[in-house]
């Protein structure tokens, strides 16, 4: 119920007892994305909606609308669409979820005849598919792979994120002479200098001399097949073989809207994706990553504890 809870020992003040602290949102409420805003995330839900893919060709078309666009800008436009939509149209889920349960309820008081029932068809098949929804939601966030896409179980799902989101969460850091960092942006600093450091260059090393003395291991038909051309199928071959829901990239859409929208932003992905391929320059926006944390031991006390992975979008994966 309450994930980011935590509990914290207080120092003793005027008696020989300890103050037991319970903290049950933590420090860092609301803080949320890069440096505190409140990033675009795509919701595999909205899937479900049918108004979804309408909703996308008609930001992608006034994309392209205009000459020269790049599918990251393009991509921008959508992820505005589906925000104002979601926000306008749409509404929070859960209290979609209670309006239907109360209407449902509603009807099912009244006295029994042909439009009542048919009324409580209309909306059992409308709590149907909300309850679906919420457990895609739940779903996406707890990062469950091994359950197939029609499996429903909202409580394992949640219960999965909650414990998700405790694990990976950086309470407080330890500095080199022992004292402890917890403000979120003494973290961030801490954090940045540390890799700063770790991933300095000391200068490039001729590894020619290396190369001359390793056997060539591929032959003539081999390299022939390597330099052929990319193809349309390839790309989209590439795409299916990632994840649906794998974590987005910076621009926060996820390999399964690719897929679902391929009809509409296909064509001007694929050609962006082999014009990179074939030797031209990687657009604006594409190299973009969002750097996360990892704990690699319980309860990580230093920097060295956390392992750094780099959330790429899609037409990166593709091309690269």
């Amino acid at each position: 119920m309450f994930p980011a809870a935590r509990v914290i020992n207080g120092d003793p003040r005027h008696s020989d007892h300890r103050p037991v602290i319970i903290e049950l949102e933590g420090k860092n409420k609301g803080v949320r994305g890069r440096n505190g805003h409140n990033d675009f995330r795509f919701e595999a839900a909205w899937l479900e909606e049918e108004k979804f893919k309408e909703v996308v060709k008609e930001a992608w078309d006034v994309s392209a609308g205009l000459q020269g666009l790049p599918v990251h800008a393009s991509l921008a436009g959508v992820a505005a669409g589906l925000s104002s939509w979601s926000s306008n149209v749409l509404g929070d889920l859960e209290k979609r979820v209670k309006k239907v349960k109360k209407e449902l309820e509603t009807c099912r008081r009244q006295p029994i005849s042909r439009d009542p029932v048919v009324r409580e068809e209309v909306l059992r098949y409308r709590l149907e598919k909300l309850e679906q929804q919420v457990d895609i939601y739940w779903k996406q966030r707890a990062h469950t792979n091994w359950l197939n896409k029609g499996d429903r179980n909202t409580s394992f799902f949640h219960a999965s994120c909650s414990e998700r989101r405790r694990r990976n969460r950086i309470n407080k850091l330890r500095r080199e002479d022992g004292s402890w960092v917890e403000r979120e942006e003494d973290k961030r600093a801490m954090i940045i200098e540390f890799f700063k450091q770790l991933f300095t260059s000391n200068g490039g090393q001729n590894s020619q001399k290396l190369l001359d003395v390793v056997d060539r291991k591929v032959s003539g038909a081999m390299n022939e097949s390597l330099r052929a051309e990319f193809t349309r199928e390839e790309v989209k071959e590439a795409l299916d073989a990632i994840g649906d829901l794998k974590a987005p990239g910076p621009d926060g859409m996820p390999a399964g809207f690719y897929k679902a929208c391929w009809d509409v932003v296909g064509e001007k992905v694929t050609d962006e994706v082999l014009e990179v391929l074939r030797g031209g320059a990687i657009p604006e926006g594409w190299n973009d990553t969002t750097i996360v944390l990892i704990p690699k031991v319980k309860k990580p006390e230093l920097i060295k504890d956390l392992r750094p992975i780099s959330l790429c979008n899609v037409c990166y994966k593709l091309g690269v």
